[in-house]
């Protein structure tokens, strides 16, 4: 008996003409904070259409990207439901890069050749360069507060252009000015700027105090990952 496989619009049957899954590997080298890291592409899709797909950004939007692994360059829809991670990313079509590799978990589109609708994203590369961001900031927070022993913890409210009111929880209120060059970062000490401070926020400020207003070095948003 002769089978016949037919290609339709969409990259199912690609799926549907493996009885099992179909995985490819291949090994790339990527680099990370120009360090050589070698990274492998995969694609593996499943017969119920499943996918998870690793490999390069070739192009970003907001709600899409294309990535170049194994058959080529694949488009991969990012709905709003979607999972980004490093967590704490809160802008992944600025803060992920051209050439940085990512992985995709979620299924192949029907109605479009080469397409991957996401569930998960994570990029790899960021989340090397935010741990280096990290490890820096906190280094240079230790040396900040040994000079300024006296940290000020409470919520947020009245946040401005580079100032905010912080009310602690014996009900003290300060207000808080950041000083010229100023440390704003998140609970794990990432980069932060300070207009994605909220109020409500819980934050940590390292400053001097005169007359209950805080000239602030550090601004640490423990709200924010």
């Amino acid at each position: 008996m002769t089978k016949k496989i037919i290609v339709g619009t969409g990259i199912l049957a690609v799926a549907a003409f493996f009885a099992t899954t179909f995985i490819a590997s291949a090994q790339t080298t990527t680099s990370v904070n120009g360090v050589a890291n070698p990274k492998p592409q995969v694609l593996n899709v499943g017969k119920d259409g499943n996918v998870l797909l690793r490999g390069t950004i070739v192009s970003i939007t907001n709600g899409s990207m294309t990535v170049s692994s194994w058959g080529g360059t694949w488009t991969v829809v990012i709905p709003s439901s979607a999972s980004i991670y490093p967590v704490g990313t809160t802008n992944y079509a600025t803060e992920f890069q051209v050439g940085d590799f990512v992985g995709i978990q979620g299924s192949i589109a029907s109605n479009a050749n080469w397409t991957v609708n996401a569930q998960l994203v994570r990029d790899w590369t960021y989340r090397a360069t935010l741990t280096t961001q990290e490890q820096t900031n906190a280094h240079t927070a230790q040396g900040i507060r040994s000079g300024y022993p006296r940290d000020y913890i409470g919520v947020a409210s009245n946040v401005g252009a580079s100032s905010l009111t912080l009310t602690t929880s014996n009900g003290t209120v300060y207000t808080v000015n950041l000083e010229t060059n100023a440390e704003v970062v998140s609970r794990n000490w990432a980069t932060l700027p300070f207009a994605n401070i909220q109020n409500g926020d819980h934050v940590r400020v390292y400053g001097v105090n005169a007359s209950s207003t805080v000239t602030a070095q550090i601004v640490r948003d423990v709200t924010i990952l």
